[in-house]
């Protein structure tokens, strides 16, 4: 007798969790591309969403521009010295040169700011701070280590980065 109402107990919690009451979904206003484009952004408020009906995408207003959520990470080959640009943020940047490339963290990047690199050829590359920022690795390793290293690059706080990942001392 016990299957039976296990069983019972197991359909139905199944059922239970499967169902999602229409009420309780969040949704966005919608626009097209156009739209969107033509609000003035003085009336616009900071972390305002919209969805993008020709792109199928939701976005979020950051106080000069709209950003779109959950994007997922796009790859940027690079083949000498390169300074980041706040649109690279959350991207993957490979470097394929044969010989050494610095990449030059700036000033002004978002707390938060977080990108991949990778040396994707022989030359290394070397992560150093611009004037006011400070690049920081628990065993003062800032150069990529070799083929197909890879580092990470976050910004923990107003121009102070941490780098981790495959380096070796300089």
């Amino acid at each position: 007798m016990k299957k039976p109402l296990l069983i019972l107990i197991l359909a139905y919690s199944t059922v239970g969790i499967a169902q999602i009451d229409n009420n309780a979904l969040l949704g966005l206003p919608e626009a097209t591309t156009i739209d969107i484009n033509a609000i003035p952004v003085a009336s616009i408020q900071e972390g305002a969403l919209v969805y993008d009906t020709d792109k199928k995408k939701a976005y979020k207003f950051n106080g000069t521009e709209w950003k779109e959520l959950l994007t997922a990470p796009s790859v940027f080959p690079k083949t000498g010295n390169y300074t980041l640009l706040e649109s690279d943020n959350g991207n993957i940047l490979t470097f394929n040169s044969t010989t050494d490339v610095t990449l030059t963290v700036p000033n002004g990047l978002t707390i938060g700011y977080n990108v991949s690199v990778y040396q994707t050829g022989t030359g290394k590359v070397t992560i150093s701070g611009a004037g006011g920022v400070t690049v920081k690795n628990r065993l003062n390793r800032f150069k990529t280590a070799g083929l197909d290293a890879g580092v990470g690059i976050v910004s923990t706080n107003t121009n102070i980065f941490h780098i981790t990942g495959d380096l070796k001392v300089n």
